[in-house]
């Protein structure tokens, strides 16, 4: 019998031979931050953002991001208080907060400071370098250990277990074009059984936070949520002032049942 050959495409073939690449070789640097008083950070801002930023941190105690946070995760980090102030309410302090794709947990501040309880980050891309040769990981532990009971977590969504009161996920991955711009085999293109498993993590009347860009995406979770068979309040396009992005977004609420 012959044996059929099958061959991946060479930009599909790269992309797994950098990924095999980046976690065979886990080992990062050490990070270490100055310190930045949070006068300090609030002056990397754009001016035009800088009173909104001010009228936020009045609002609610930045505890730990002078340890935490550098300019971009400054910035992020307010944008998530923002986002979750304006559009999630109030949340259960005495109950874990689970963020998916997390990047590098530079937002993670954010989260923990709006709920006042603890957080994980998962990042499945977490050994991911930057030039001074320091992984995602490696910054994630950073932020994590200057916030209480924070965690940092390396790895794959799937293997995740728990329950969480509030679930965040900024920019799944809905489509091939996003994940292919970051590098990830078309192996981990799952959104469906992906959103599945991170309903199962909800503990009774623990909330799930989407946000998607652009509207072809806010389509495709919508159409995603039915699906699944999740009730899912659109919450439209999601404005702040504090944002740093070009493209709109636009979130998703879906509360488990008790």
């Amino acid at each position: 019998m012959q044996r059929r050959e099958v061959f991946l495409k060479p930009h599909a073939q790269a992309r797994w031979l950098a990924w095999r690449l980046r976690n065979a070789w886990r080992w990062s640097p050490p990070v270490w931050r100055r310190p930045r008083a949070l006068a300090s950070l609030l002056n990397t801002l754009p001016a035009a953002v800088r009173p909104a930023a001010e009228a936020l941190a009045g609002r609610h105690a930045l505890k730990g991001w002078e340890r935490a946070c550098d300019a971009q995760g400054f910035r992020e980090s307010l944008y998530v208080l923002d986002v979750l102030d304006r559009y999630a309410g109030s949340a259960d302090a005495t109950q874990r907060g689970l963020d998916i794709g997390c990047k590098n947990g530079c937002y993670l501040p954010g989260l923990q400071v709006w709920s006042g309880g603890p957080w994980d980050g998962v990042e499945l891309d977490a050994h991911r370098r930057y030039w001074t040769l320091t992984t995602r990981r490696a910054h994630g532990e950073w932020v994590a250990h200057a916030l209480p009971g924070c965690r940092y977590l390396a790895g794959d969504l799937l293997d995740l277990r728990g329950d969480y009161g509030f679930i965040t996920w900024f920019l799944p991955f809905l489509h091939a074009a996003p994940l292919r711009e970051w590098g990830l085999p078309d192996r981990f293109l799952m959104p469906r059984r992906l959103l599945d498993h991170a309903w199962t993590l909800l503990a009774p009347g623990g909330c799930l936070l989407v946000i998607n860009q652009g509207e072809r995406e806010a389509e495709q979770q919508a159409n995603l949520f039915q699906q699944a068979g999740i009730t899912a309040r659109a919450l439209g396009r999601i404005e702040s002032p504090l944002s740093p992005f070009q493209r709109p977004r636009y979130g998703f609420m879906a509360r488990r049942p008790i």
